[in-house]
């Protein structure tokens, strides 16, 4: 999955990064519980200025199995 964020947005913090992260993959286990048994990888990008790549695993639990 990946999140492009629009241009002219301020710096982030590595926890607010990490958050961001967090927040794309339990949506993403929200919307399709199957994936569960996978890590999902997540992209965050600024175009032409930076990109960072996260994964569900260093993430606390949405639904709570952690």
């Amino acid at each position: 999955m990946s999140v492009e964020l629009p241009s002219g947005t301020g710096p982030l913090t590595e926890t607010a990064l990490a958050q961001l992260v967090c927040t794309v993959a339990d949506a993403r286990l929200l919307e399709a519980p199957a994936t569960g048994t996978t890590a999902t990888r997540v992209t965050v990008m600024l175009p032409a200025a930076w990109r960072i790549e996260g994964s569900s695993e260093a993430c606390p639990s949405v639904m709570g199995a952690d």
